[in-house]
């Protein structure tokens, strides 16, 4: 199972001194999963914004962000968490290695 450190009601994964203890040693990342919101929220926003302009301004241009605006926002997102992933594999990697 991952090292990923889970806050739940019943504290089973990890106590709150443990993950503290991450947190500030930068151990846990919480950007990935503020990242996957923003995303929806750009997606959102992309289609907003899409709609407006195909009732107020151009037709195309706006089709063209209805569809293309949250699929970018996706793109976009996957490459940043791809990075993410790869310094969760890394710190395994490197677990590995120490014992």
């Amino acid at each position: 199972m991952s090292e990923t450190f889970i806050i739940n009601v019943n504290f089973e994964r990890a106590s709150i001194n443990t993950f503290m203890k991450a947190f500030l040693n930068y151990e846990y990342m919480i950007t990935p999963g503020i990242l996957k919101i923003i995303s929806y929220i750009g997606a959102v926003v992309a289609v907003i914004v899409g709609l407006f302009t195909v009732f107020t301004a151009d037709l195309f241009g706006g089709l063209a962000i209805l569809i293309g605006g949250p699929i970018l926002c996706r793109v976009y997102a996957e490459l940043l968490l791809v990075l993410f992933e790869i310094h969760k594999e890394l710190q395994k990697i490197r677990k590995k290695e120490r014992i």
